[in-house]
């Protein structure tokens, strides 16, 4: 039997079925907050690709959580909230896409987007402004490990959010919140 909390609702993440993509985004972002920290407070030599790599993880993984994909083709294929709302519960909806515009409003959220849509796009080193862009990165690698706590903050903001998602959608379907079901296939 599992021990019940203040919220009824709540799956413990130690039963609670990975969701390949959702928990892969977030583990590469934690690694990655945690590597730039340790990368740009290090008091050595920055080795400004290795930032880069951290930063552009970040960036295309938190996005790619919150923002709907570009190309509609991909939008059903995609994990992210914006499309997971419209399977939620009706009486859900409301409050869950106001936390999402919560977080879309965030200035740390704003800075990542913006460095998505302004520089992540243009890495290719067949970009004329790759220097430009590179620097661009870099210093918005330097804001965001100055506000980590506040970077963090948004990261738990986007998991506790699919979370509620994820129950509401439960509820819509009719499923306890707190039980999952499995199908499996046997081949002979």
């Amino acid at each position: 039997m599992l021990e019940t909390t203040a919220r009824d609702d709540y799956i413990p993440a130690s039963i609670r079925p990975c969701n390949l993509e959702f928990d892969s985004c977030l583990e590469h972002i934690g690694y990655n907050i945690e590597k730039l920290s340790e990368i740009l407070t290090d008091e050595g030599n920055v080795d400004r690709f290795e930032v880069l790599d951290c930063i552009g993880s970040i960036i295309t993984n938190v996005c790619r959580l919150v923002d709907e994909p570009a190309t509609r083709r991909k939008v059903d294929d995609t994990f992210c909230i914006s499309t997971r709302l419209k399977f939620c519960h009706q009486e859900d909806i409301g409050k869950l896409d106001s936390e999402l515009k919560s977080i879309t409003k965030n200035d740390i959220y704003q800075k990542l987007k913006y460095a998505r849509d302004k520089t992540v796009a243009h890495t290719s080193s067949s970009y004329q402004g790759y220097g430009a862009t590179q620097k661009a990165l870099l210093e918005a690698a330097g804001y965001l490990i100055e506000r980590e706590d506040r970077l963090k903050n948004l990261v738990e903001s986007i998991k506790s959010l699919v979370h509620n998602v994820e129950i509401s959608i439960k509820k819509k379907k009719g499923e306890p919140l707190n039980a999952f079901t499995f199908t499996i296939h046997v081949r002979v």
